[in-house]
């Protein structure tokens, strides 16, 4: 699609995009949202995007006409497909106002490109500010991520014998720079590294501007190589070793095949074994280098990968230290996969995964997952993420466009006329197949920075591609009329909902502060202001309307919680710790069959949940159906820490009274003398769970047959 530049000043949107650029690394909220970046970045975003509609108005007024080339064709077709699977596959959701929400954000994005693709397009002198935009950007968040290092204590760390990675990763935690999580500032710097290198080999020498980029970026590029090292991110380095492999293979096969095609002069015999050599003498050197010194940082960094190949080696087990993140992964990708399985065509809808993935079971991972105080926001596979959200037809719209987009890169490597554009398509190509990496481990997706800064950047490789593609034929007024109108519909809707999401995100956070304090009024009437709100789930995938419920129980006005947590769960009917103090105020309201109920759904997510098994044993106690609250009590382990204060004294009593039920097995005086003694009771508890058999065998030995 083409836009005609000469009716407008062209400067005007490669300005106002540079200047936006620069703010997003600035743009934090730590102290009003519950995540500081996400939603204000998103809605800066929307703001752009808002200021953007009157440049591309100015063109249509002033004749112009967009047009499609075959390439961009199949480029804008895959992103109307994407955002059309977003519309389809809310059908499936349960959450409507998540998956609006998410369809909007989606939608911004793809106006994004949009905006920048037309701007870019033959206009080679805003494609090099776009490039050194972005080289500041990345120098920004670097910078501030160095002043984070500089205040961080590394005393653990350098008292460490043991478990290294595991105490550097730990002080890494406080260096995320404005990225929020430290695995995303690395997989950031990740793709923002081969624009430094751009400019440091296209340095020249008689050009005072052109010398200063060079020192600018070699410092930019020193200090985020150093930056993704230390940070320990497997992903960020996986993707790294990933690029560089791509990018010495597409440069070898320039030199040695590309390049004779298009001179007539092939390689010499001694350029072709230099180059074959060189890697090699490279990373033989690097290996040497590892294995000779002695450094903590050294061992700290081999340890880190030795752990993604065999993490039972250093002891890490349970995780225990923190280290088995790729098992929980593999594990969560499981359960994604049984989501797509189950809409496989269009998707459960946007927004949807961190509401559903409790249905599919959470019993093997720890117990605060199993209990609900932990949730999974993100399967950290953005390719399962968006098949199980908006299905397979979606995920294949937004692989094409990858790999539409990586292609147009290979073929603008091999039509290079100079070696500017010859190193970017290399760069960009590399750095978008490592890209493809990141997206399996991590979710950059959904981060704002990262997708504005990838969607530029393969924005850049199809601009270059527009010096070897035919135009395209122009479509008429009316259907770029329509373009900027969905434009505009795109950017009003996704100002209006990222406002209110903002809105919800602050009133949420105040409301969590207000929980943690246990200021239950105060909650109560926060919660009751954002009843209006389309804001409807937090960011810990807990719905708004729980912590009315928690309040309203703990102020014993079980009722009332009882409604709360029942319109609680209608926006997230899987939300585990709704649906175990749904349960406790079933019990408390004197509903023991609605309490069993609750308590059986709860147990088929997690069949080892603490709550719920005390919670249906009580039901059935209340019942005085004491075997049935025997056989779930005595799930329980009688020890455990985490247990109602009255856990104990109700396990003593279900147990005895399910015995006497049965008086007629044991002999008569060992069991009256049994019943009368707390303390052989609850040893013969603990000896039942030792032994992992039944109570009735226990007691047979200890008591005797009647």
């Amino acid at each position: 699609m083409e836009i005609n530049l000469d009716n407008i000043k062209k400067m005007i949107p490669c300005i106002l995009t540079s200047v936006f650029m620069l703010i997003i690394p600035c743009i934090w909220a730590d102290d009003a949202m519950l995540d500081a970046s996400l939603l204000p970045r998103q809605l800066a975003l929307s703001v752009f995007l808002l200021a953007a509609i009157p440049i591309l108005a100015l063109f249509v007024v002033k004749g112009g006409r967009f047009s499609f080339n075959r390439i961009e064709t199949v480029i804008f077709g895959c992103m109307l497909l994407f955002m059309l699977t977003h519309i389809v596959s809310c059908v499936n959701a349960i959450n409507g106002h998540e998956a609006f929400f998410h369809l909007s954000k989606e939608f911004l994005f793809c106006y994004w490109f949009f905006f920048v693709y037309q701007m870019l397009k033959d206009n080679q002198q805003m494609r090099d500010i776009l490039i050194k935009t972005i080289t500041i950007v990345s120098a920004i968040f670097i910078g501030i991520a160095y002043v984070q290092l500089m205040n961080s204590d590394f005393s653990e760390y350098r008292a460490a014998t043991n478990h290294r990675s595991y105490y550097l990763s730990r002080i890494m935690e406080d260096v995320y720079s404005t990225c929020s999580n430290k695995n995303l500032l690395a997989s950031l710097l990740f793709f923002t590294l081969p624009l430094s290198i751009y400019h440091i080999v296209n340095v020249k020498r008689h050009c005072t501007a052109s010398v200063v980029w060079f020192g600018l970026s070699l410092m930019i590029a020193i200090a985020n190589l150093t930056l993704i090292v230390i940070l320990l991110s497997r992903t960020a380095i996986g993707a790294l070793t990933i690029s560089v492999g791509v990018a010495c293979i597409l440069l070898y096969v320039y030199i040695l095949y590309i390049k004779p095609h298009k001179t007539g002069q092939a390689s010499s015999k001694r350029s072709k074994a230099i180059m074959i050599a060189a890697p090699m003498i490279l990373l033989a050197t690097i290996v040497a280098f590892i294995y000779s010194t002695d450094t903590q940082i050294e061992k700290a960094f081999t340890e880190r990968l030795a752990l993604t190949i065999n993490p039972e080696k250093y002891g890490y087990k349970d995780n225990q230290h923190g280290e088995s993140s790729l098992a929980m992964r593999k594990i969560i990708w499981g359960k994604t996969i049984d989501m797509i399985k189950e809409h496989p065509l269009i998707g459960s809808g946007p927004g949807q995964w961190q509401i559903l993935i409790p249905k599919y079971g959470v019993d093997e991972f720890n117990e605060q997952l199993r209990e609900g105080s932990l949730t999974f926001q993100r399967p950290h596979n953005d390719y399962l993420w968006i098949a199980s959200e908006v299905g397979a037809f979606g995920l294949l719209a937004f692989v094409i466009f990858q790999i539409v987009v990586i292609f147009v890169g290979i073929r603008n490597i091999k039509q290079a006329s100079d070696i500017k554009s010859l190193s970017f398509n290399i760069l960009a190509v590399s750095a978008l197949i490592g890209w493809i990496f990141v997206m399996m481990l991590d979710y950059a997706h959904e981060r704002v920075e990262h997708n504005l800064i990838v969607l530029a950047i393969s924005a850049i490789v199809l601009a270059e591609n527009t010096r070897n593609e035919k135009p395209g034929k122009q479509i008429g007024l009316a259907a770029s009329a329509a373009i900027i109108t969905c434009c505009a519909a795109i950017a009003i809707i996704g100002f209006v909902q990222s406002m209110q999401f903002y809105n919800g995100e602050k009133s949420s956070r105040k409301i969590m502060e207000n929980y943690y304090d246990q200021d239950w009024q105060k909650l109560i009437l926060m919660t009751r202001k954002s009843d209006s709100q389309p804001y409807t789930i937090n960011n810990y995938s807990a719905p708004i309307l729980f912590y009315r419920g928690v309040a309203l129980s703990v102020t014993n006005n079980d009722k009332a919680a009882i409604t709360a947590f029942s319109k609680a769960l209608e926006f997230a009917p899987y939300h585990i710790l709704t649906q175990s103090a749904l349960g406790t105020s079933y019990i408390r309201a004197g509903l023991n069959d609605e309490a069993i109920k609750s308590c059986e759904l709860t147990l088929k997510m997690s069949p080892k949940n603490h709550a719920a098994l005390f919670n249906i044993a009580i039901a059935y106690y209340n019942k005085k159906d004491f075997k049935q609250a025997y056989n779930y009590i005595s799930q329980l382990p009688i020890d455990h820490a985490g247990q109602p204060d009255n856990f104990k004294s109700a396990f003593l009593n279900i147990t005895k009274l399910a015995v006497y039920e049965d008086r007629g097995r044991y002999n008569v005086a060992n069991l009256s003398a049994w019943l009368n003694n707390d303390n052989k009771v609850l040893a013969t508890i603990k000896k039942t769970q030792a032994e992992n058999c039944s109570l009735e065998e226990t007691l047979i030995k200890e008591l005797g047959a009647r």
